[in-house]
């Protein structure tokens, strides 16, 4: 039963392409503008700027995915379908856990177009390690986002929210030095920075561009995020299918 609502989930959601085109074209627009007018050249660090934004923009994508998912849950609630799945053997634990995994797929095309891109127009050279690495903390980089989805999913209605949804991804994106590297921005804005999850999921994507590899502590910090979020998320849900 699991397996099979799984499928049901993301075949209805492929049909919702606004959601695809969205999280797929917004970032790729975005790195094409902003990426493919700087140089090559690797800075300190090891990072080339171009590569930098590649990761940045790819990241934004499979973020604003992940939190997609609200939308459909927030819709289920509304129409009653949370209530009728209680009639069925789906436990309420694998309700949640299909959402995430749903989060995840959602991020996938995001970060395939993104860094097929930097590699064929915009000539980022990794080796193949460098690019596994990059695109598997980028992937599970989704999981805190994902989170946020179900939390915004189980507090929103319907009808509000995408609004909510787009606003938290742009403000998490802007503080959190996707689009402006944290070390231009103001003082204020640096410790900001460091409250959300897009700056550490951020950081352990472009630790992966280094020789250095993984940085672990902000990988540590992304995984309490996920945990933190995740645990909300679960009370939310627990205190929805409490109501009715």
């Amino acid at each position: 039963m699991n397996r099979d609502y799984l499928i049901f989930d993301i075949r209805r959601t492929l049909r919702n392409r606004r959601v695809l085109i969205f999280s797929i074209l917004m970032p790729l627009v975005l790195f094409l503008i902003f990426g493919m007018t700087l140089p090559q050249d690797a800075n300190e660090a090891g990072i080339s700027a171009i590569a930098y934004v590649m990761v940045s923009m790819a990241m934004f994508g499979s973020m604003s995915a992940a939190m997609s998912s609200g939308g459909v849950i927030a819709a289920e609630r509304d129409g009653g379908w949370n209530r009728t799945l209680r009639l069925t053997p789906l436990k309420p634990q694998a309700y949640v856990v299909n959402k995430v995994i749903l989060s995840l797929l959602l991020a996938v095309p995001p970060l395939i177009v993104v860094f097929l891109c930097g590699m064929a127009f915009g000539h980022v050279h990794l080796s193949a390690t460098q690019w596994l690495t990059v695109a598997l903390v980028s992937w599970l980089g989704a999981l805190p986002f994902a989170a946020i989805g179900l939390v915004i999913g189980y507090i929103a209605k319907p009808d509000s929210v995408q609004p909510i949804t787009g606003l938290t991804t742009m403000l998490i994106a802007a503080f959190g030095g996707l689009w402006l590297p944290v070390d231009q921005m103001p003082s204020v804005m640096k410790h900001i920075a460091q409250l959300t999850p897009a700056y550490w999921t951020g950081q352990t994507s472009r630790s992966a561009l280094t020789a250095g590899g993984v940085d672990t502590h902000a990988l540590l910090v992304v995984i309490g995020w996920t945990v933190v979020l995740g645990m909300i998320g679960l009370r939310r849900y627990r205190a929805d299918t409490a109501r009715a």
